[in-house]
């Protein structure tokens, strides 16, 4: 995948990822200005627009915007490498809070089901993550994420 494209790919990932809990925290968004404004990924990305247009897409279309990433994952062209960038933005959005929810987990996992990157390289690479790395209730199997995202 192009980099413009992927950087567009992680910014929208962050910014889904965070609002499946049903709220937008000001921890998870400074999170991701912070990897936008220092990570190498990002350089030379100009986020603030998009991150404002993702956020305001996601509040107007809940479930339906988080499905159509989904889809849109599953025909991206990432490299390997991508793929455990991209799964890196996840950690570090879903933990910025220090909040853990399911519904944060539950999109993870779906995610991962997206990519050709296996659970055991995810670990070796994300070893503190290993609890929400392993798909314990299989969440990967749905196919889509069902649960209802709805923010003020």
């Amino acid at each position: 995948m192009k980099t413009e494209d992927f950087q567009h790919l992680l910014l929208r990932s962050a910014v889904t990822v965070m609002a499946c809990d049903g709220s937008i925290d000001d921890d998870e968004i400074n999170e991701i200005k912070r990897m936008a404004e220092s990570e190498i990924y990002f350089m030379g990305y100009d986020f603030a627009q998009p991150l404002v247009d993702s956020i305001n897409y996601i509040k107007a279309n809940g479930t339906k915007a988080v499905n159509e990433y989904l889809n849109d994952l599953t025909v991206a062209d990432l490299s390997a490498r991508q793929e455990i960038l991209l799964i890196e933005v996840l950690i570090r959005t879903i933990e910025a809070d220090s909040k853990i929810q399911d519904n944060e987990i539950k999109f993870l996992q779906l995610v991962k089901s997206k990519l050709n990157t296996t659970e055991e390289t995810l670990i070796t690479k994300f070893p503190k993550q290993i609890n929400y790395l392993i798909d314990f209730k299989n969440y990967g199997s749905l196919g889509e994420f069902t649960e209802e995202v709805e923010l003020e």
